[in-house]
């Protein structure tokens, strides 16, 4: 693997202490009740090596056969 993107990361404050072996992209959804923005913040403390995201969305804000999709937001990301 030379490079990982993660969408909506659910349990992601639980692998901070991992340490990625290759570049990391993460994109999240501010509004997202699965992925509190504490975990979020967790894991850009932790690695600020990292490309972290958040956008003013929703889970699933970038999957156009869901009610949460965001164009905006899928666009930007």
């Amino acid at each position: 693997v030379s490079a990982a993107c993660a969408y909506y990361g659910g349990g992601i404050g639980g692998e901070a202490a991992r340490i990625p072996r290759c570049p990391v992209m993460m994109h999240f959804g501010e509004r997202d009740a699965h992925i509190p923005l504490a975990d979020v913040e967790k894991v850009k403390s932790a690695h600020p090596e990292a490309q972290v995201f958040v956008y003013a969305a929703d889970h699933g804000f970038n999957c156009n056969h869901r009610g949460s999709y965001d164009a905006a937001a899928a666009a930007q990301a």
